[in-house]
């Protein structure tokens, strides 16, 4: 009897052992589980719609003609974000946007070069310009937020690749010659006016720089506007058309909705 009493003694003392031994395991690779997620950063994701306002614009731009009338074409921008949170208040950001950019304008030109070739001429009149950049554009940014939670800015650079892109100027009424001032073509208002389609000699693809504002209005919805400017030529490399590059300078409206 005496044995047994040992026995239990003992087997208790083992299995109370045990159990203390698997609480302290357990205990320990929760807390190892949770030290690692605790340690990786936060990330957040969503759907954003917006906008684009503007186009390619001659660069300098003191070749922008004074009468120089655009007409922005407004068309829905779609794509997805997501940020990861690599401070208290600075985030990392990547966008992939579906868009189409264009706009429409009408100007009045004096001694307006173009060279395709061997054929130099200088066009002196009115003229009509339409462009369109079908493209998904990827922006890169870092995101500060304010202490306010709700006010941030934004600073980075995009790359956009053009799946259809056109560009054309139509010259309406004026003259041109192969030298300024000289008059070889006379074209009238109810004249046939002379096309020019640049859609051929444009670059598949752009890149350049964005800042931007964006404000949290609800606790998943941020607005916001950017400022794109193009650091590349839209017409490809060995053009020589005009005396200038024309790059892309556009304002982005973005509406943003947090999923997760």
């Amino acid at each position: 009897m005496k044995n047994i009493k040992i026995l239990i003694t003992l087997l208790a003392i083992v299995v109370s052992a045990s159990v203390s031994a698997q609480q302290t395991t357990d205990g320990h690779k929760q807390g190892v589980i949770h030290n690692l997620f605790s340690k990786m950063p936060a990330v957040t994701g969503g759907v954003l719609v917006g906008t684009d306002i503007g186009g390619a614009i001659p660069m300098p731009m003191k070749y922008i003609p004074k009468t120089f009338n655009p007409y922005p074409q407004l068309n829905i921008a779609i794509g997805l974000f997501g940020e990861v949170v690599v401070a208290p208040q600075w985030h990392i950001g990547v966008n992939l946007i579906y868009k189409t950019v264009g706009m429409k304008a009408d100007a009045r030109v004096d001694a307006q070069k173009y060279k395709d070739g061997e054929l130099l001429q200088y066009y002196t009149g009115t003229a009509d310009m339409d462009m369109s950049f079908t493209m998904l554009e990827v922006p890169l940014y870092a995101k500060y937020t304010f202490n306010s939670q709700t006010s941030s800015i934004i600073l980075g650079a995009y790359y956009a690749y053009n799946l259809k892109s056109s560009f054309s100027t139509t010259a309406t009424k004026g003259y041109s010659g192969g030298k300024p001032g000289e008059v070889d073509v006379v074209i009238k208002d109810n004249g046939e006016p002379i096309i020019m389609d640049f859609s051929s000699s444009l670059r598949s693809w752009d890149t350049g720089i964005i800042v931007g504002y964006e404000h949290n209005f609800f606790k998943r919805l941020n607005a916001g506007v950017r400022l794109n400017i193009g650091l590349v030529d839209i017409f490809n490399p060995g053009t020589d058309y005009f005396d200038y590059k024309m790059l892309h300078m556009r304002g982005t409206i973005i509406v943003k909705y947090r999923l997760f």
